[in-house]
């Protein structure tokens, strides 16, 4: 992008560099908004304290995460990010420490006990043609994109602290600890906890405004037993080893992520962590994250079968709270990513899809503002109200299920809203992307910000949200002792099985369900629901023809080249009655 005169602000030091647009921070979030922005022609330095290879949390994939980043790589031709969404990508472009993902199991302990097989449900993922989820091993795929981001022009700075951002009317300036000046016309923070912004600009909001209130102690081990070979078999439709497991209790979860689970995987790690409830499970000053653990064990004996050979890679780490917010979350000539603005909990592993959703919205705001110089606070809004939205939505799911967790059936009804969540959110991203495939029309993929309520899970519908509100207080009255758990199931299956926004194959009226069905086949059955019974606002994510999924993952999985013109015709045959649109890039 050709540059546009700047005046270096004030305060600041002469830049000894000169860009477009500075990153701060080079993990997955900011990492793919370099590669994106770069490849779009804009100068871009991408800056960070730390360097790659490095450890980071956000190691679990869902179907949301996966279909941004094809839907990204497909608008920008960035076919890294396809390799990212898919494990066989993973394994033939980026790393074999990855593993797989073909379920969401959830087992439910309680203290003192052997665990009872009946105890459980688990969502088993539809694999489809793009194959299962995916496990990763976030130092490589951190580092690939990264990679990817400077082969596309980006400028690297790494290990080398920000010492201030100048923020001007004009520009910016990024002066850095070793006296380089960055100056540029837009500065994106990605920085996560740390932010750099959120320090200097004071916008973290204290105390946070979130309900979910829970810390966490986390590393990788070896030696850790499939959970299969311990515990009885509850008859569940897929093995909890070859899927992401918690272990849930009164007071807090337990993730349990595998990267070792398939015949080819080139790691024996497990990535595990304990949450815990802050109001059940005050931090203990003094007291050794190890005994902690040792503690939790002893309170579970099949949890602590399944451990009774595992080490730790490396020391225990333990937070305090978890949960922060901020104020804003864009300004003039600035805007921070989503985990810089705020963060929730690991349940469910929605961190990676809200960082995506941000980002989705964010790069192409960015690209129109640097085109046309309007680069104000105002031409950002929508990306403020989608970012705080979404950390609100995911709180109040988030802050449910910890008061669910204190009884197996009061989770198994909440979890049912956790499932319409997750479905309503891959039948956007999905059907957006589908008719971008088949159209090349990026009005498809713009449907997704032309909604009244972004960040909510059915932003077309306020009946959806609700749906989703009148459960939070049914569960809320829980909390504060008014109503009790056996009271809550009934009254939360109405609410479930009675919303416009329910697609009546996933049967959410049936809340004590214990599997969850998201085959194909049933991904099958909601497409013909969408198209025949669904609400009008959300018909047009399922316009696409079937056919496309099939073309969708040749191009997909077939997306080896670095960068180029080569393409692949992945209209729908006429006959098969889809519209046809121009070629679609390899």
């Amino acid at each position: 992008m050709s540059p546009e005169p700047t005046t270096t602000p004030a305060s600041a030091p002469a830049p000894t560099t000169e860009v477009d647009v500075v990153v701060l921070g080079s993990g997955i979030g900011g990492s793919t908004v370099a590669a994106l922005l770069a490849r779009s022609g804009v100068r871009v330095a991408l800056v960070d304290s730390a360097r790659h290879p490095r450890f980071a949390l956000g190691e679990s994939t869902i179907g949301e995460t996966s279909f941004l980043l094809r839907q990204l790589a497909a608008r920008y031709d960035v076919p890294e990010l396809a390799h990212v969404s898919t494990s066989a990508g993973l394994a033939e472009h980026v790393s074999a420490r990855c593993g797989i993902k073909r379920n969401f199991g959830f087992v439910y302990q309680r203290a003192g006990q052997q665990h009872a097989p009946y105890e459980v449900t688990q969502c088993n993922v539809s694999a489809g043609p793009f194959g299962p989820e995916s496990h990763l091993m976030r130092a490589d795929v951190d580092q690939y994109l990264f990679d990817a981001a400077v082969r596309y022009g980006a400028l690297a700075r790494e290990g080398v602290r920000v010492q201030h951002v100048h923020l001007g009317d004009d520009a910016v300036a990024v002066e850095l600890a070793d006296g380089e000046v960055i100056g540029a016309r837009y500065v994106v923070d990605a920085t996560g906890r740390q932010s750099v912004l959120a320090n200097q600009l004071g916008l973290r909001e204290e105390p946070c405004r979130f309900a979910t209130a829970s810390r966490t102690i986390f590393t990788h081990m070896r030696g850790v037993r499939r959970y299969d070979d311990v515990d009885a078999a509850s008859g569940q439709p897929s093995p909890w080893h070859e899927g992401t497991l918690h272990h849930l209790f009164d007071g807090g979860w337990m993730w349990v992520i595998p990267f070792d689970n398939h015949d080819e995987a080139g790691s024996d790690l497990v990535s595990v962590g304990l949450n815990l409830d802050l109001r059940s499970h005050p931090v203990r000053e003094g007291v050794p994250v190890e005994q902690e653990w040792a503690e939790f064990l002893a309170a579970h004996p099949t949890v602590a079968a399944q451990f009774a050979d595992a080490e730790p890679v490396f020391p225990w780490i333990s937070t305090g709270r978890t949960q922060f917010s901020s104020s804003r979350t864009v300004g003039d000539r600035w805007a921070l990513m989503s985990h810089a603005a705020g963060a929730i909990d690991a349940l469910f592993s929605r961190g990676m899809a809200n960082t995506m959703a941000v980002v989705e919205a964010f790069v192409p705001t960015l690209l129109a503002g640097l085109a046309d110089g309007d680069l104000s606070a105002e031409r950002f809004a929508y990306v403020d109200t989608l970012n705080q939205a979404i950390l609100d939505n995911n709180d109040k799911l988030i802050a449910g299920s910890y008061t669910a967790f204190r009884d197996f059936d009061l989770w198994r009804a909440w979890s049912k809203m956790w499932y319409l969540a997750w479905n309503l959110g891959v039948i956007r991203i999905a059907g957006s992307y589908y008719r971008y495939l088949e159209t090349r029309e990026v009005a498809e993929l713009d449907r997704l910000h032309r909604a009244a309520l972004p960040g909510t899970f059915c932003p077309e519908l306020a009946s959806a949200q609700e749906q989703f509100d009148a459960c939070y207080e049914v569960v809320l009255e829980v909390e504060r002792g008014e109503t009790t758990p056996a009271d809550a199931v009934p009254r939360l299956a109405f609410l479930l099985g009675d919303g416009e926004a329910s697609p009546s194959p996933l049967n959410l009226h049936d809340v004590l369900r214990r599997w969850h069905d998201g085959s194909a086949e049933t991904q099958k059955l909601i497409h013909d629901w969408g198209r025949t019974a669904a609400p009008e606002a959300l018909r047009p994510y399922f316009a696409y023809d079937r056919a496309t999924i099939d073309l969708a993952a040749r191009q997909v999985l077939g997306a080896g080249r670095p960068a180029g013109p080569d393409v692949v015709d992945l209209r729908v045959p006429a006959q098969a009655g889809a519209q046809t649109g121009d070629a679609v890039r390899a």
